[in-house]
């Protein structure tokens, strides 16, 4: 598929988004939105949870300093319901940010999996918020 654009500033924007396989749409800046939206209610705007809360800045450093991505992903799309690496953690279903389009992420170990755009924001958002 070839793109002509009349701005050097928007082809230079589509490409580093087509090579970072990301879009607009799932960065963390639309992430936060949607935090504010479906998360901030139980975990805090400042995301630091509570007595029966997890603190959601304090992902990676409970992980070793690595931030659990498919973790999060799963938690976040549902996929891990039920399972035991989640007992006693409840979250609400997100039924309406598992619609709308589709991105791939990078899970490691060269694997890819699909995602709608507002799971990735999110995730994009949890990782951007880690200290």
């Amino acid at each position: 598929m070839t793109y002509h654009f009349k701005s050097p500033v928007l082809a230079a924007l589509t490409g580093l988004f087509i090579i970072a396989g990301c879009t607009p749409f799932t960065t963390p800046q639309a992430g936060r939105a949607l935090y504010g939206q479906n998360c901030a209610a139980c975990h805090g705007a400042d995301a630091r949870g509570g007595a029966q809360v997890p603190d959601l800045t304090a992902l990676a450093r409970r992980h070793g300093g690595d931030y659990p991505q498919a973790m999060v992903l799963d938690k976040l799309d549902g996929y891990a319901r039920g399972q035991n690496a989640y007992a006693g953690a409840e979250m609400p279903e997100f039924g309406h940010l598992l619609t709308g389009r589709l991105t791939r992420v990078r899970t490691g170990r060269g694997l890819t999996r699909p995602l709608p755009e507002r799971i990735v924001a999110l995730d994009a958002y949890l990782r951007s918020i880690q200290q």
